[in-house]
């Protein structure tokens, strides 16, 4: 093969580019976004490819740049199913050269609290992502591996590595298979922009420290680049225009409170795939006594944690009953003993990610979805409580269903009955179009 076809691959570290001159990246040091800036080239980007990496530090206090180190007794720890990942609030992905919008994924961190238990098993949690995102699907494990680390602890200036990691960012545009152009003359993107979003202290540890906090280091942005062939460069030149087809990923939130919950948002999107929902009691959020990213059933007494089980679901486009043509009634209407997590409904949360019969692994189990034990410690087993609400809408041809000009609806009939309000986190996956030209670009959603 000649040098005028043959293209070849390259590899990318990219530095903040608001880094602060202390090297120390924290939300408590008033540093809440990571920015990085992959400039405008005549290259294409493989978007699985992109990875955060950094070292990561949890300290009970502060003290001087950085903080006392918790020990094995102490009352600190994250959530296991995420680890790392629990530090990421928001992604926001944009055209570095007309600061254009392409994907922005809120409540990041609640997104893969349910995604990554979905599509990936109990050995891939202990292993991969064990290396990559320093998970381990047990409460105690976890602390004992991961906030009580004292890798290269040093006694005189209380600094230390912690846990090294290298994650990749689960989001539609990145995910799709299609490799991303970069330049600005009418076949790319005019470049990218990644902010990320770091999520508080008191969101992402838990425990009786109220001054914990965690803080990165030697933070980069790596990736993988294709270098077209001259042959290749020179066609892309004559290009005036392209296109790119990727699931993205849009976030809403409501709060429930009542037996009869009505959620109903105007999306706005023409190619829904599929909707899935996440709940956990609002107390919860945000605070340092719980687990915030906790996928729990919904709950009447936090003391007791007394169960509200949801006894039927209901799914609506305009107001008609769509997908399902009708009401899906859980086991527990029938017999509200059961702790048997109901089958229809872990089947249709299940398939909103990927079609249920190919999706052959999974973190979602009889253990993880009973009516038993919700509690973030004490019955804390494996991946912890993994339950959730959704629907696909297209598993087949891909096109998904318009609702731009109907709304969506769900209606639970729920067991609360006492003043516990629930948030609950609802993410859509669309398809979307991204046009690219020498004007700008525009996504078609």
């Amino acid at each position: 093969m000649s040098n005028n076809t043959a293209g070849s691959n390259s590899y990318i570290q990219l530095f903040p580019s608001n880094h602060p001159s202390n090297n120390n990246i924290s939300y408590r040091d008033g540093n809440p976004v990571i920015s990085f800036i992959l400039g405008e080239q005549d290259r294409y980007l493989i978007g699985n490819s992109v990875r955060l990496c950094g070292n990561i530090s949890i300290y009970k206090t502060p003290s001087g740049n950085f903080g006392d180190i918790p020990v094995s007794t102490d009352d600190l720890n994250v959530n296991p199913k995420l680890s790392t990942y629990g530090m990421l609030d928001q992604i926001v992905i944009s055209s570095q050269k007309n600061k254009s919008v392409i994907e922005h994924v809120r409540h990041y961190g609640r997104y893969l609290s349910s995604y990554l238990p979905a599509i990936s098993s109990i050995q891939e949690a202990q292993n991969h992502l064990g290396v990559t995102a320093n998970t381990l699907p047990n409460y105690l494990g976890n602390q004992l591996q991961y906030v009580n680390n004292l890798n290269g602890s040093d006694a005189t200036n209380r600094e230390f590595r912690g846990n090294s990691f290298c994650i990749n960012l689960p989001t539609g545009f990145l995910n799709s298979k299609q490799p991303i152009g970069l330049s600005g003359k009418g076949w790319g993107t005019g470049g990218l922009m990644f902010d990320i979003h770091l999520a508080p202290d008191s969101q992402f540890l838990n425990g009786s420290w109220t001054q914990a906090f965690y803080q990165l280091t030697n933070v980069s942005l790596i990736c993988e680049v294709i270098n077209p062939s001259v042959d290749e460069l020179s066609r892309l030149m004559r290009q005036s225009s392209a296109t790119m087809e990727y699931n993205a990923i849009s976030s809403y939130y409501t709060t429930i409170a009542s037996s009869n919950a009505i959620i109903n948002f105007r999306l706005g999107l023409s190619r829904v795939l599929g909707i899935f929902m996440n709940f956990i009691p609002s107390t919860y959020l945000n605070n340092l006594n719980f687990d915030s990213y906790q996928t729990m059933p919904l709950i009447n007494n936090l003391a007791s944690q007394e169960l509200a089980p949801i006894k039927q679901i209901i799914f609506t486009k305009g107001g008609v009953r769509m997908p399902l043509q009708y009401n899906l009634d859980a086991n527990v209407r029938d017999d509200s003993t059961s702790t048997i997590a109901d089958p229809q409904i872990y089947r249709n949360f299940v398939n909103a990610f990927v079609p249920y019969m190919k999706n052959m692994k999974s973190q979602i189990s009889p253990i993880t979805s009973d009516r038993i034990g919700v509690s973030d410690t004490s019955s804390f087993a494996d991946a912890g409580s993994c339950f959730g609400v959704g629907v696909a809408f297209d598993n087949i041809s891909g096109t998904g269903l318009d609702f731009r000009s109907e709304n969506f609806g769900a209606q639970l009939e729920t067991g609360l009955t006492e003043n516990n309000p629930h948030s609950a986190f609802l993410f859509v996956r669309s398809q979307q179009t991204l046009v690219m030209n020498a004007n700008g670009l525009q996504v078609l959603s």
